[in-house]
């Protein structure tokens, strides 16, 4: 049976807090058994949820104190902070580059190779935790798939990946998938509610509540769109609120356009379901080869999203192709 596991599923599905939870039981030294309902970990295949840490022994100790040697996360330093790592517990892993990597690097995957093989210092499991798993950069990436060709005995792997489709077919061949459904409706209770700008948050994530900031550029599509609908035939970049940063953006600008499409075929929209109205006439004003092609930019414009850029002139630049699609002319 493999050693392995790989859980995928859209970002923000809760990948990160149910794998912390699969690791913590796995490590546990009393663990207790069935899942917690209401948590993301309840989503996880059968085989890692059948029993839960029990919260209160050495091992659970250690894990909340972010010190378990037994437990070792390889995670983009950019996403220390976010995930709650602890710099100083990850410094064999940390780059020399005054900027935080976005990928997992090699060294880090040397280094959990190395553990790997070590003795357990509880003499129990070890778990190894990698996430996310598509943030693996090509030499990383093959570092990790010669030491899940042939596991050290007695270490669990987990791996969290955003994008199936973004790992070495070889990594996934070695291991164990499975696709992490949507946050159940308890899960959404507990984080929205069920007020109206409640629901307007959850349609805007798609159900990606885990997310640091679910509803982030709601707020601006919504006076973006706002801005669109009393302008007169034509719009310019000075004319429309500048969004809080490029990647906001991007994203906010590609839930506008796919919504402005679906109007455009006749279905309602997805992400901003209660501005139907208004994207049905601004819908109206948009030439469908256009907006195809705005879609392709925009998909393009977000593999970028994270480099380093002059965000103002960035941000006009995304504004003024933005409102370039609702002329007619040639």
């Amino acid at each position: 049976m493999s050693s392995a596991w790989l859980i995928h599923a859209p970002q923000g599905y809760g990948k990160w807090p149910a794998l912390q939870r699969a690791a913590s039981a796995l490590l546990c030294e009393s663990p207790v058994n069935g899942h917690a309902d209401g948590h993301a970990s309840a989503r996880l295949p059968a085989a890692l949820t059948t029993q839960r840490a029990c919260g209160h022994c050495a091992s659970c100790a250690l894990i909340q104190a972010g010190s378990h040697p037994d437990l070792l996360v390889a995670a983009p330093e950019a996403l220390w902070p976010e995930l709650g790592l602890n710099p100083a517990d990850e410094g064999a892993g940390r780059s020399e580059s005054k900027t935080a990597s976005q990928d997992i690097r090699i060294e880090q995957i040397r280094r959990l190779n190395d553990w790997a093989v070590s003795t357990s210092h509880r003499g129990r499991a070890k778990v190894a935790v990698v996430y996310p798993a598509d943030a693996l950069n090509p030499a990383a990436a093959n570092a990790l798939l010669k030491t899940l060709e042939e596991p050290p005995e007695g270490v669990q792997f987990l791996l969290g990946a955003h994008r199936l489709d973004a790992l070495l077919p070889t990594i996934r061949s070695r291991c164990r998938q499975a696709s992490m459904p949507r946050p159940t409706a308890s899960e959404v209770r507990q984080k929205f509610g069920s007020s109206a700008a409640e629901a307007s948050e959850l349609a805007w994530c798609q159900g990606a509540i885990y997310q640091p900031d679910p509803a982030i550029g709601l707020e601006w599509a919504q006076t973006l769109l706002a801005s669109l609908s009393r302008s007169s035939a034509r719009w310019t970049s000075s004319t429309l609120p500048p969004p809080p940063d490029y990647p906001t953006g991007v994203a906010a600008l590609l839930k506008i356009a796919s919504d402005l499409q679906r109007v455009q075929a006749g279905g309602d929209a997805l992400f901003l379901q209660q501005q139907q109205q208004a994207l049905s006439e601004l819908a109206r004003h948009v030439p469908p080869v256009k907006l195809g092609e705005a879609l392709h930019r925009l998909v393009a414009q977000q593999r970028r999203a994270g480099f380093p850029l002059n965000q103002a002139l960035a941000s006009d630049s995304l504004l003024l192709e933005f409102s370039q699609i609702f002329s007619t002319g040639d």
